[in-house]
């Protein structure tokens, strides 16, 4: 008995042959997918908050009338007699697009320059993470009971204003629970004023 071996041949037109460019061909094709989907993610993660900037020098001098086309509720009138070079100060609740209302604070100066040298040091101390938020520890007491969230107890109070801007001679303490979130919504106040600030 002869066994005999049957051997294959491949040629170009073989469909082994032929399977690996097509198989080629659509990781190509998925790969190049994938490259567009991050690329497109990584252009369109920037937002309109990005382009906001803490520190406006604007010289044009506002008061609060300045911000009614906003559309915001004013709840109190801060006596300022304490807030150096401060004439106006005002607790407002504003409600930004697609949230509920929020609360501010608007501190008024005479001019930018004012805004910077006496009201800056004041606005840094009852804001962000580290804020005093006691009248035992702050300088200007007026409002402070505004600016906590939180418990009765010393240990559970939270800052309401998780940041500040300044707008020209305005300064603007804007409810969040950070940084971006408080200038998030200071820029949108201001947008909804009509301050030319993309909001």
């Amino acid at each position: 008995m002869t066994t005999r071996t049957r051997t294959r041949t491949t040629t170009l037109d073989s469909p082994v042959v032929q399977a690996a460019p097509v198989h080629r061909g659509r990781v190509l094709m998925l790969l190049f997918g994938i490259a567009v989907v991050i690329t497109g993610a990584a252009c369109g993660s920037g937002s309109a908050d990005s382009t906001f900037s803490k520190v406006n020098p604007d010289e044009t001098v506002r008061d609060l009338d300045d911000f009614s086309q906003a559309g915001f509720k004013k709840v109190r009138d801060y006596d300022v007699s304490e807030l150096p070079a401060a004439t106006g100060a005002y607790l407002i609740y504003f409600t930004p697009p697609n949230s509920e209302p929020m609360q501010y604070e608007l501190r008024i100066y005479p001019d930018h320059a004012a805004a910077i040298e006496s009201g800056v040091e004041y606005a840094a101390e009852v804001t962000g993470k580290e804020a005093l938020l006691r009248e035992v520890d702050v300088r200007w007491k007026e409002g402070t009971r505004d600016r906590r969230g939180g418990g009765a107890f010393r240990d559970s109070l939270t800052p309401l204003y998780g940041d500040y801007a300044v707008f020209g001679n305005v300064i603007l303490l804007c409810e969040g629970r950070d940084s971006a979130q408080s200038l998030g919504r200071c820029a949108a106040l201001l947008h909804a004023a009509g301050l030319g600030v993309e909001g």
